[in-house]
């Protein structure tokens, strides 16, 4: 699946806000989306948010999928706490739309 130029993009922290902590490193990459992909950045509520409960961080990523107008959902950080959202997503409205592409990264070490 192919997503094109001025296709808008959720980026979500669904484990780690760590953006709040680096909000320089954030910055850059929400530049590089429009500049060099040419690529919608939608950022969602809890991604600059340290300390985001789970289920708020559940309803950001549920939103963005099932968001008409998003074309794909990118994680900005990999991390352990991320098993804490599943309980606060239901799968059935999941399966009730179509897939789209989501990228993410855990950390190398």
């Amino acid at each position: 699946m192919r997503i094109s130029p001025g296709a808008r993009v959720a980026v979500l922290s669904p484990s780690f806000a760590a953006l709040g902590a680096f909000p320089h490193v954030h910055e850059r990459g929400m530049r590089v989306l429009p500049d060099r992909l040419g690529l919608v950045p939608v950022e969602h509520p809890t991604t600059r948010q340290v300390g985001a409960s789970a289920a708020a961080r559940a309803a950001d990523l549920t939103a963005a999928w099932t968001g008409p107008s998003i074309a794909a959902i990118m994680a900005t950080i990999g991390g352990n706490d991320q098993i804490t959202v599943l309980p606060h997503l239901d799968p059935a409205v999941f399966r009730s739309v179509p897939p789209k592409p989501f990228a993410g990264c855990r950390r190398v070490q």
